[in-house]
């Protein structure tokens, strides 16, 4: 066979990045790699699976037949022009006028395997792929998918315990580790009822809320009032938002000036946002003073910063009429002005200052500082200096309460003696679930009007300050836990599904064909020194390496990593053994680095070059 590999001289680029659009096309389920839980950079899957094969046939493999083992299984380009074409025009093609599922679904078939050997000699099974810097996973899972020894190594714990759940936990344990998964789901949710109990107010039968709106505050300096900063005060796109209402109390310099909120239905009626670029408006009409930013900073700095509860958006079960004159039930979302029963604050902090001795014994509660670092410098400036402080108080008390009956569950199951292999998957898949609640209920995470609907913490790769966030109570039909466990029992069912095609004992890609499974090796390590792989012992590399300054990985991961290490490092002590991420040998050209030397940003280049080239000299 010719030392040339296809990738050398041919990709059907065109053909790929269609298909990778149509992988993410908005109003379809991503792949479940994707949705299992963040990461800041994953490839499409097929273009991942293309990388690899590519890397192994030589290069004068029937182009076509790569195609179709690519899951491409017609004229995306073509099919592309025909799309746009009809657009222009005002004709619709149908639901899928590409004739085929996408590409990534594709499970190719014993044919397909055999006409592999034909180039390969030999099964794939008999090749060893190497990712050293896998990040999500696309490259080791498509690596693992095609039937070839799977090495994956990231220096991340979070990285590497989502290869572990994405890569191996589907095709090890097949469709049991869902119905652990599920039986644990169950357990944790039917502890966790009675600690919830009275953390967020009573609600009307047929009322479900979505979020309880919050706004930061600071004291007016020059009147005395209490001043909620939002940007603006928009609910929904048909004009459904916030007016705010002012109470004067005494006067300026009195107590009792404090904000009411009123939901007007007209754009033209909500309130001016209080807050832009930084600077904040005291919305007093006896005062109405520009607050500078230097003094917001101040405030919060010294722990002045509170936060007020200014409206909850919620849904309720109502009968309506259809112009046919037919009565049906549906959800219908509205939203109320905050009122004094839906702030519990005070009750809140007497609990939370009740538990706070326990856990933090315990080791329950996140007290590790926020390094300040080139995408962590915003919580510092507005007073959040630990990675605690990014909760609210009762947002907090959920989170750590989430921990406690993680811990609980595991102490019994230990005691039991029940920790096998698959519990520990099940276990591992719950953490990353409690993830997905961290993600969405934390103050850096808000309401979009546009779509009505709270957005996550990391809508952006930094931790930008938002000055008003949504939260959303845990214990919700549909949404908090029962949301979070069930997106993740469907992202384990679609990855076993990609993995095991019929869904019981561990099979591969080319199932019918081979029945061996070839090994996955996950480490998290530095890429520059993978001392546990031997030399000359693998076919091929293939890598998405991380890009300079593009993203700051471990600065991110960490808040996902101060809560991991309180349970899935229970369970996978080795991949939690430090305080944070390791940031100095970590291949991204981060500035913070070199703080306070000349040219920082250049050096960070430079470090950043000189880490890629260990790296490379490594797989070499």
């Amino acid at each position: 066979m010719s030392d040339t590999r296809l990738i050398e001289r041919w990709l059907p680029i065109g053909a790929l990045g269609i298909e990778s659009i149509r992988e993410r096309t908005p109003m379809t389920p991503f792949p479940a790699p994707n949705r299992l839980h963040v990461w800041w950079a994953r490839r499409p899957l097929v273009a991942a699976r293309a990388a690899v094969l590519a890397s192994l046939l030589p290069a004068d493999a029937d182009r076509e037949r790569f195609l179709r083992v690519c899951g491409i299984h017609g004229d995306p380009v073509a099919t592309r022009r025909r799309i746009d074409a009809a657009k222009r025009s005002g004709k619709h093609l149908g639901a899928n006028p590409y004739g085929y599922k996408r590409a990534f679904s594709y499970l190719p078939d014993e044919a397909d395997a055999k006409w592999v050997e034909t180039y390969l000699g030999e099964s794939p099974a008999g090749y060893s792929i190497l990712d050293p810097t896998a990040g999500g996973g696309s490259i080791p899972f498509e690596i693992e998918r095609l039937g070839a020894a799977t090495l994956a190594n990231d220096l991340n714990p979070v990285a590497a315990l989502l290869l572990e759940a994405t890569v191996d936990w589907p095709r090890r344990h097949g469709a049991a580790v869902l119905q652990e998964f599920e039986k644990l789901a169950s357990d944790f949710i039917r502890r966790a009822e009675p600690k919830y109990a009275g953390v967020f107010p009573a609600e009307a039968e047929g009322v479900r809320v979505e979020g309880y709106l919050w706004a930061r505050t600071i004291t007016c300096p020059y009147c005395e009032a209490r001043v909620p900063l939002a940007p603006n005060w928009r609910l929904a796109p048909d004009g459904t938002g916030v007016r705010l209402e002012p109470q004067a109390g005494g006067g300026p310099g009195e107590a009792g000036r404090v904000c009411r909120f009123r939901i007007v239905r007209e754009a033209r009626e909500q309130s001016e946002g209080t807050v832009a670029r930084g600077r904040a408006a005291c919305p007093w009409p006896d005062c109405g003073r520009v607050i500078g930013g230097d003094e917001i900073k101040a405030q919060a700095q010294a722990g002045r910063m509170g936060e007020q509860l200014y409206a909850v958006a919620y849904k309720e079960w109502v009968i309506v009429e259809t112009k046919t004159g037919r009565r049906r039930e549906k959800w219908v979302r509205r939203y109320r002005a905050a009122c004094p029963e839906d702030d519990n604050s005070a009750a809140i902090a007497e609990r939370l200052e009740e538990k706070l001795p326990e856990w933090e014994a315990y080791n329950v509660i996140p007290t590790e500082p926020i390094p300040d670092g080139t995408k962590t410098t915003e919580p510092h400036r507005y007073g959040m200096p630990l990675w605690r402080d990014m909760f609210s108080p009762r947002q907090l008390l959920c989170q750590c309460t989430g921990v406690e009956v993680y811990r609980e569950l595991l102490e019994a199951d230990g005691a039991a003696g029940a920790l096998t292999p698959l519990r520990k998957a099940a276990y591992g898949y719950l953490a990353l679930a409690l993830d997905k609640t961290r993600d969405y209920n934390s103050r850096m995470s808000v309401w979009i009007s546009t779509r009505e609907v709270m957005v996550h913490t990391f809508d952006r790769h930094d931790f930008s300050f938002k000055w008003s966030y949504a939260e959303m109570a845990p214990l919700i039909t549909g949404l908090g836990y029962n949301w979070a466990l069930g997106a993740t029992a469907k992202c384990i069912k679609e990855l076993v599904a990609l993995c095991v095609p019929d869904g019981g004992a561990p099979g591969n890609l080319f199932a019918g064909h081979q029945t061996d499974r070839p090994p996955v090796t996950i480490t998290c390590k530095s890429g520059d020194a993978l001392d546990h792989v031997a030399t000359g012992s693998i076919d091929a590399v293939v890598m998405d390496p991380p890009y300079y300054d593009n993203v700051m990985y471990a600065e991110l991961s960490d808040f996902f990593y101060v809560w991991l290490k309180r349970t899935a490092g229970y369970v996978f002590p080795e991949l939690f053994r430090l305080r944070l991420t390791d940031k100095d040998n970590e291949a991204v050209a981060n500035p913070a680095r070199f703080r306070g030397e000349s040219g920082a940003r250049a050096l960070a280049g430079r470090d950043y070059q000189e880490r890629m080239q260990w790296i490379f000299e490594e797989m070499r």
